[in-house]
């Protein structure tokens, strides 16, 4: 994959990221900032994740990189839902 199809798919993922945290300041109820953040932080964590993987296209760095995923993608709502 080129450089710059990589590139984009971090800066997606910092978008996501960004957006979670102005999530955070524009919700006005509890339950919505949790639930703000858990979905688009965790999916703009793991597209920055991704598009590491695809850079360093290295089989342990893409490993580990899907084992976070699979982590977050397991706490995090989970961790949100008992909140």
């Amino acid at each position: 994959m080129n450089e710059i199809a990589i590139m984009i798919i971090i800066s997606l993922g910092t978008l996501f990221i960004l957006l979670a945290a102005v999530g955070i300041l524009r919700m006005p109820d509890l339950f919505l900032r949790i639930s703000v953040t858990t979905k688009a932080a965790t999916l703009g964590v793991g597209m920055i994740l991704i598009g590491m993987t695809l850079y360093f296209s290295n089989v342990s760095i893409g490993t580990r990189a899907v084992a976070i995923i699979l982590f977050l993608l397991l706490t995090a709502p989970i961790g949100a839902h008992l909140i």
